[in-house]
């Protein structure tokens, strides 16, 4: 079961986000009708969470390898050539999809799509070469997206979220 960690919002708000975590694309009227709430209650909740960052973005999760992205990976940066400075560079490279900062003994972690090893290579020999060591775990499968597909369901990459008092 899930439950709500952070008190800035309410159980309700909780229960909007895990649906639009599903499925962004619901109306008003759907999600009100799951929380008990007028189509512009909800309007106004979803807008407050936009407003206070509670909902950050809406995504779509796209199948690259159908782009002739072959490589999906994750990458660690140790920062042992550039200490102390954001690596802004990064964001110019059209391979990096994402970066977090991180604990432990690297520094950053770098979501990567490339078309091939080729490129994978060019990447390292870039990172290498601007930041200093990396360690590389290159995504086999999508496993809870298989798990949906092999069970019929849409491209919900996640169960509905279940409440205390359903």
């Amino acid at each position: 079961m899930i439950k709500m960690v952070k008190l800035e919002t309410d159980e309700i708000d909780f229960k909007i986000a895990c649906m639009l975590k599903k499925n962004a694309r619901l109306s008003y009227k759907a999600i009100g009708e799951k929380v008990c709430l007028s189509a512009s209650s909800v309007y106004e909740r979803i807008k407050k969470m936009e407003e206070k960052e509670v909902i950050k973005n809406y995504g779509t999760d796209i199948n690259w390898d159908k782009f002739g992205y072959a490589i999906h990976a994750f990458i660690l940066l140790k920062e042992d050539k550039m200490l102390d400075q954001l690596p802004d560079f990064l964001m110019k490279r059209d391979e990096i999809f994402n970066c977090w900062m991180v604990s432990g003994e690297y520094d950053y972690m770098l979501e990567i799509y490339v078309a091939n090893s080729n490129k994978l290579r060019d990447l390292f020999d870039y990172l290498y070469y601007k930041v200093g060591r990396t360690w590389t775990f290159l995504v086999m499968d999508d496993l809870f997206y298989s798990a949906a597909k092999d069970e019929g369901k849409p491209s919900s990459r996640i169960e509905p979220a279940t409440f205390a008092d359903e």
